[in-house]
């Protein structure tokens, strides 16, 4: 193994829909409304994919949920805001630098929230390339979003392992001969990718 591809949400930072909808508001049903309307809606994917702006977004959220413009910023403020690292899976990303393997990302997430986690954490630099769903217009489980990473950095599949949070995502991986590992912010999954690193 000598290549390590990290995915970024509930993986190397803390991705929690939930907690973030409760910090938003207390009330249940405006809690309902958020997550069928917000995070549930296929506008949320179409922002991940690169195809529809945080601005168009606000303004389709603010049409269909009767928030105002001003909540709905907050909200995405919010989300940005969540986004923080997980200190054991940050731990693996230097522990996997220190012994010289050459570290990747592959993440679904919305252009402006990349931006935004880019320049408030240095760990990016880590990374001898990232690959970004809203940057590239498709994304995870599609298989062309796998291939933009192995060809653009011409990793070879058999020498690379992929972590990521969802099974989907990962079964992909492996049916391109991608070794991979479903996570979970569990002491058995850090053992085994601690173990895989110092091997």
């Amino acid at each position: 193994m000598r290549n390590i591809v990290f995915d970024l949400g509930a993986v190397l930072l803390e991705w929690n829909p939930d907690a973030i909808i409760r910090q938003f508001t207390s009330h249940s049903h405006k809690q309902n409304k958020v997550r069928k309307e917000i995070f549930q809606h296929p506008d949320w994917l179409e922002m991940d994919r690169g195809q529809l702006s945080e601005d168009d977004a606000i303004g389709r959220a603010v049409a269909r949920t009767g928030f105002s413009k001003n909540e709905i910023i907050d909200l995405f403020y919010i989300v940005k805001d969540s986004l923080t690292i997980i200190p054991d899976s940050l731990r693996v990303l230097e522990q996997a630098s220190n012994k010289g393997l050459s570290l990747y990302c592959l993440s679904n997430m919305s252009p402006e929230n990349y931006s935004y986690l880019k320049q408030k954490y240095d760990f990016f630099n880590y990374f001898h390339g990232i690959v970004i769903s809203g940057l590239e217009n498709t994304m995870k489980p599609e298989k062309e979003i796998y291939e933009i990473l192995l060809q653009r950095f011409a990793l070879n599949p058999n020498e690379t392992l992929f972590i990521d949070d969802r099974e989907e995502n990962t079964r992909v991986a492996a049916g391109l001969g991608i070794s991979t590992i479903t996570f979970s912010p569990s002491p058995k999954c850090y053992s085994e990718l601690r173990l895989l690193i110092a091997t």
